[in-house]
């Protein structure tokens, strides 16, 4: 009896044995692909005016150019510095509006304060980490690009702290609530706007402003300004800071007027910038540049390094760009 029972169970097995094998295997899952090597924009960039290669190369040059006699385009009458060497900049808050916009406190005076940056002109530092810079505008007379002709009011050595109590669009002399009378100003494309306060106080020399300086114990708030096209003014305005070292890390202050409420500022912005040496400026930068391209306008963002002031200051990597370039 136990000998049937066993050959009827070695019987079943075998039965079983022998279906198992005739069914088809499953298939096998293909494997999960390799990871990409390339990450995807965050951003779809819109196009550009400019390549970033180019626009830094614009910078850098722009920043190491030492000419003092600077002419206007098509006229050849004298305009200041910063109309075809230096770099126009300004610094701004990582906040929720487009930073290209007028603060409320720009709009009162009705123009906006900028800096500029030129090799031999020592300055280490900005108000905020990061910002804009303006396209030179005999760049963008090369290129066929917008760039601002006009507007440009006054500069002060070091900030001033600009407000409406200055007058005459915050070029005007704190506690003077009228203009001074100042020298004829050539008749160019930006004469309508270029007026500063100094020579109305009977300052015309870097000597005579620095005088001034310490009779008011170097407060910057009563600093005279020099007419932003006075190829003298911009002389006297280095020399001074040269004559106040401990000063370096007050940055100088340019006096724009207004477009409007800014709205049409993009087209003139050729790239964003931040300070490698300060907090949060790569944020802000890429926050910035991804505002503009929503705005229908992409631009590279700079690196800024004080510690290369005497060579390429400014610098690319495409690691920092929010948008790709």
């Amino acid at each position: 009896m136990i000998r049937q029972l066993t050959s009827r169970y070695v019987l079943m097995l075998t039965l079983i044995l022998s279906a198992c094998s005739n069914q088809p295997l499953p298939p096998m899952e293909p494997p999960p692909p390799a990871p990409s090597t390339t990450q995807a924009p965050a951003y779809a960039p819109r196009a550009q005016l400019q390549k970033p290669e180019q626009v830094l190369a614009d910078v850098n040059k722009n920043y190491k150019e030492t000419i003092t006699d600077c002419r206007e385009y098509g006229t050849n009458k004298p305009r200041g510095h910063y109309y075809c060497s230096g770099v126009t900049l300004r610094t701004v808050d990582d906040g929720n509006f487009n930073p290209w916009m007028y603060s409320s406190n720009a709009l009162a005076i009705g123009a906006t304060s900028y800096s500029w940056l030129r090799r031999g002109v020592i300055q280490t530092r900005l108000y905020h980490p990061a910002g804009f810079i303006l396209r030179n505008r005999i760049d963008a007379i090369a290129y066929g690009l917008p760039g601002l002709e006009s507007g440009f009011i006054c500069l002060y050595p070091y900030d001033a702290s600009t407000s409406t109590a200055n007058g005459h669009k915050g070029c005007g002399y704190r506690g003077k609530q009228y203009p001074p009378s100042a020298p004829a100003k050539p008749d160019d494309d930006n004469s309508a706007y270029a007026w500063g306060s100094c020579e109305g106080m009977n300052i015309t020399t870097a000597t005579q402003w620095d005088q001034h300086f310490q009779s008011v114990g170097q407060q910057m708030y009563r600093q005279c300004s020099w007419n932003i096209d006075s190829q003298h003014g911009w002389n006297n305005m280095i020399a001074s800071r040269d004559d106040f070292p401990q000063h370096q890390s007050v940055w100088n202050e340019i006096l724009l007027n207004n477009l409007g409420g800014g709205e049409q500022m993009p087209k003139y912005i050729a790239a964003y910038f931040y300070d490698v040496s300060k907090a949060g400026g790569l944020a802000a930068a890429r926050n910035f540049q991804v505002k503009m391209n929503n705005a229908g306008y992409n631009v590279p963002i700079l690196r800024l390094n004080f510690a290369n002031a005497g060579g390429d200051i400014f610098s690319y990597s495409a690691a920092d760009q929010a948008v790709a370039q």
